[in-house]
């Protein structure tokens, strides 16, 4: 009996070491897992944020009276901003705000990701605007679709010049041929003229903005601690809850000041950097396992550390 407790003992132990392996090996791979998952979504969007068309580079006309009356989701002057997490409540950046929306729930100390680009729409002017003033009038390429509706934010744009505006209505022809309103609106569009200078021809087309926003905060679970933080993406259809057990994101920005399209240095964002001589984008991320797996951490949860730099194809 005593040498059956003894064979008995060991092989609970030997279980329970393969079980703690087990665990371990799972941890770590759902670590990696999730932190490319997440790294992989962010660089593509990176990849195309800033992205106008053929209008590369220049100002971006608007027809709002002011800046304050852009929403910063989308606007498209500014292809990229880094929202440094200074402390709680306190987030620094180089262009535009961060919503409320965002501000209010991101865990402090965290970055913030913000991105725009132009969704693919072709949607292309089917008469010229003479005059900037007229109903604004699209062919939509044969397969394509136009994602633009009521309130929305679109651009106007050619290779020459481009206009930010609100759309206040929108009227479907056919199933190619689109009409958008651009009406005068408390808080919306303040001019009905939508050509600061020259004349838009049917060259030009009429995009839908995509905008989005990275962040961590608390996570739907229900576990405790660091454990329950989550990366979340917000854009036009809603927040949505990316990948869990990712606590943290850093960012660094990679700014080419000789022009040679290579980083002379990192930085961490601050309103002092110019944006548009941003090439690259540092990402850090820590991701933990979510449940203790007996770590030496204090809460038992197994954390790494993950990076990934990506360039920044449009400038802006």
């Amino acid at each position: 009996m005593t040498i059956g407790a003894f064979v008995t003992i060991g092989v609970l132990n030997l279980f329970n070491a393969n079980s703690d392996t087990y665990n371990v090996l799972q941890a770590q791979a759902r670590l990696q897992e999730s932190a490319n998952f997440g790294l992989n979504v962010m660089a593509r969007d990176l990849e195309k944020s800033g992205y106008r068309g053929c209008f590369s580079s220049g100002d971006v006309y608007f027809t709002m009276a002011s800046e304050a009356d852009i929403s910063p989701d989308y606007d498209i002057r500014y292809g990229l901003s880094v929202f440094n997490g200074v402390d709680v409540g306190n987030w620094t950046t180089s262009a535009t705000t961060l919503p409320t929306a965002i501000s209010s729930v991101a865990t402090a100390g965290t970055d913030v990701l913000a991105l725009r680009y132009l969704e693919n729409d072709e949607a292309y002017l089917a008469s010229a605007l003479t005059t900037g003033s007229e109903a604004v009038v699209v062919t939509v390429a044969s397969g394509a679709s136009s994602s633009i509706e009521v309130n929305d934010l679109a651009l106007l744009h050619d290779c020459e010049k481009a206009t930010l505006f609100e759309v206040t209505g929108v009227t479907n022809t056919n199933s190619t041929t689109v009409t958008f309103a651009h009406a005068i609106e408390s808080g919306g569009n303040a001019v009905s003229g939508l050509a600061e200078t020259g004349v838009f021809g049917t060259g030009a087309a009429v995009s839908s903005i995509v905008g989005r926003h990275y962040y961590i905060a608390p996570g739907a679970s229900s576990r405790t601690g660091l454990g329950d933080l989550s990366l979340y993406r917000r854009d036009a259809s809603g927040t949505s809850e990316m990948v869990e057990g990712i606590e943290s994101m850093q960012i660094l920005v990679g700014i080419d000041s000789d022009g040679d399209g290579v980083p002379n240095q990192y930085f961490t964002p601050a309103a002092s950097l110019d944006m548009s001589q941003v090439v690259t984008i540092l990402l850090e991320i820590t991701a933990n396992s979510g449940v203790s797996v007996g770590s030496s951490e204090s809460d038992g949860l197994l954390r790494r550390t993950y990076r990934r730099t990506v360039q920044i194809r449009n400038a802006g």
